[in-house]
């Protein structure tokens, strides 16, 4: 597994026709925080796109590689930003979310202060020049591209409910969730342009692929990005991350593992697509105990028990909710959350 790499590595419009015929190969070609800038129609404007936060959210890379192997003019200038492509590099390739165990990229944007080892140094070292290669070039707008950690539909996410947010996730989504959470993302910083995150969905869905492609056509080609004719979005505000509680074990099944202190229904990923009902059978816990799952809320907030009951050994839901990025992925379940969800 490769380290992250302190360079910064500049690519520009003289290196598109050597791209590589697939987004794999097109992958070996690159290293370490790759930045690719492409000279567009009007140079007085410039918009960015990140991508690869993550190593196994390939949807915002494979669009950004078509794109580039187009060869097309952009209407304005073009920062591409490939932030941790040693994640992605790591074998098999796509399928390595960060760098170490528990090193997650987009949870250190937000971090102030000495770093307390060698590993967090370069990270902080990375969301530094992640930072400075965006405000370099004082963007008009800045797009974050991700994959949800199960299937689902796409969506944006933002901290503001500005007409410029609505009119940016327009280009890819009908949906956006609105939060005060802050958990250290690179939307939260202050770039003094309108950014949003968008989640294009399941990272191994095609339709993914098609929603970051078609979305990125539109924001590199339009003239004017904000448009309130095109702003047909639906808000869904305050969000709530449920995540487990202390040394606590999960897993996905059709029914409850005896080797697992939390088992959620196989197909949880179902409730990413529709509103789920008050009373929705969700899982198994059996213990007499407290369920041990936390659901924060903006304010830091536990409100499970407002939100989930247990009975005999079933979990169930009390209000209607919409869940976001609910995951059968255990990993991601352990280490950083089980779904988003707000309150119908």
């Amino acid at each position: 597994m490769k380290p992250l790499s302190s360079e910064v590595y500049y690519l520009d419009d003289d290196f598109r026709p050597q791209i590589a015929a697939t987004a794999p190969a097109f992958l070996n070609q690159l290293r370490g925080l790759t930045v690719f800038d492409i000279r567009g129609k009007d140079t007085s404007r410039t918009r960015v796109v990140t991508t690869l936060i993550h190593g196994n959210e390939p949807s915002g890379f494979i669009a950004c590689h078509l794109w580039l192997r187009d060869l097309q003019v952009p209407q304005t200038n073009i920062r591409i930003v490939f932030c941790n492509l040693e994640a992605a590099q790591t074998k098999p390739i796509f399928t390595r979310r960060y760098v170490g165990e528990s090193d997650d990229l987009n949870r250190f944007f937000g971090v102030e202060g000495e770093p307390e080892n060698k590993t967090e140094s370069l990270i902080s070292l990375r969301v530094k020049l992640i930072k400075q290669v965006i405000n370099a070039v004082n963007p008009e707008a800045i797009i974050d591209l991700h994959n949800t950690s199960g299937v689902s539909a796409a969506f944006g996410v933002s901290i503001s409910d500005d007409p410029l947010l609505l009119d940016l996730t327009a280009l890819f989504a009908s949906r956006l969730v609105l939060t005060g959470l802050r958990i250290g993302a690179l939307m939260e910083q202050p770039f003094n342009a309108p950014i949003i995150t968008v989640e294009c969905g399941g990272a191994n869905e095609i339709v993914s692929h098609q929603v970051a492609t078609q979305g990125l056509t539109e924001y590199f080609t339009r003239d004017n990005l904000f448009d309130p004719r095109e702003r047909d979005v639906v808000i869904h505000r305050h969000p709530i991350r449920l995540k487990l509680t202390g040394d606590t074990s999960v897993n996905f099944a059709s029914h409850r593992l005896p080797t697992t202190d939390v088992t959620f229904i196989v197909d949880m990923e179902q409730f990413n697509h529709h509103p789920t009902p008050a009373g929705e059978f969700i899982g198994w816990y059996q213990s007499d105990t407290l369920l041990p799952l936390q659901a924060i809320d903006e304010n830091g907030v536990n409100q499970i028990d407002q939100l989930f009951t247990l009975e005999d050994g079933r979990i169930y839901t009390k209000h209607a909710i919409q869940m976001f990025m609910a995951t059968t992925n255990v990993e991601i379940a352990t280490n950083d959350c089980i779904c988003y969800l707000t309150v119908i």
